[in-house]
């Protein structure tokens, strides 16, 4: 599995996330800076859960700093994990690492809530707004089939090409993200468009993680192992950590999110550490 691809788009990945930390980091501070910036930030309809809205944003503009500093700070503590995670993969020749990478990189894409928000405020280009939505949305598909690769893995998947895997989960999340209907009039105190077919969404994204848990839980009796019942238990942490990052908004939900994004990778890669074991047939990546 050595590839001259791996360690370019490792790099490459973490100096993207970096940039788009700084952004919103940047974003924040313009928002904070600009006298009525936050204003029409103030009364934008709440997404509390799939198919649950309510009227004003609770805490009004601030709510929106809450969320784009949660997705810097998330952004971070991923990076933490990814290199933890890179750390074990050179140790262990388990694909199952690189996927869980993918999974943490995907909440980078988050910090693009200080860009819709910028062009919100500022009465700027939807259509790019948008865009900068659906680039979210490609990347929560691409976090999810990466954890979906890696429960397979965990089922002692045979394919080993990780370059062609990882590719044709970006082309399939970009299909399903490009195709997602964006209802123009609705801006959500989430800070992306509101969308036009949810439950088409929310069932995709039940059925994804229905198969992570399952394949994971497989992999305990099919293996005779039950330390891939705690790694289910990982999974199912960054899965609830994943719906409280996008939809909360107080400072407390936000909160557990991160908790349950550090709880839920430092229980994964202690499993995995446990698992393989396999000194020196490590991969760089």
């Amino acid at each position: 599995m050595r590839t001259d691809v791996g360690p370019a788009a490792f790099t490459a990945a973490i100096i993207v996330t970096i940039v788009l930390m700084a952004g919103a980091a940047a974003s924040v501070v313009v928002l904070l800076a600009l006298p009525g910036a936050l204003d029409p930030l103030r009364s934008l309809i709440n997404n509390q859960w799939w198919f649950h809205y309510e009227d004003a944003t609770t805490g009004g503009g601030f709510a929106s700093i809450w969320r784009i500093a949660s997705a810097v700070l998330c952004a971070a503590l991923s990076l933490f994990f990814i290199f933890r995670a890179r750390s074990l993969y050179r140790k262990s020749s388990s694909p199952i690492l690189p996927f869980l990478m993918l999974f943490l990189f995907s909440f980078g894409l988050e910090c693009l809530r200080g860009g819709t928000a910028l062009l919100y405020s500022a009465d700027a280009s939807i259509a790019l707004s948008i865009v900068l939505t659906r680039i979210m949305y490609w990347g929560r598909f691409v976090g999810l089939l990466g954890l979906l690769i890696a429960g397979l893995y965990c089922i002692e998947m045979k394919y080993r090409k990780l370059t062609m895997l990882t590719g044709g989960a970006f082309l399939v999340a970009f299909a399903m993200a490009a195709y997602i209907p964006m209802d123009r009039t609705v801006f959500l105190s989430q800070l992306t468009w509101k969308l036009g077919d949810e439950q088409g969404v929310w069932f995709v994204n039940l059925v994804i993680a229905i198969l992570v848990l399952g394949t994971t839980a497989l992999a305990a009796f099919s293996r005779h192992t039950a330390r891939f019942l705690w790694l289910t238990v990982g999974l199912l942490l960054l899965l609830c950590s994943r719906e409280l990052l996008y939809f909360a908004l107080g400072p407390i939900p936000l909160l557990l999110g991160l908790a349950a994004v550090a709880g839920g990778m430092f229980l994964c890669l202690r499993t995995l550490s446990a698992i393989y074991r396999q000194p020196g047939e490590g991969a760089p990546i």
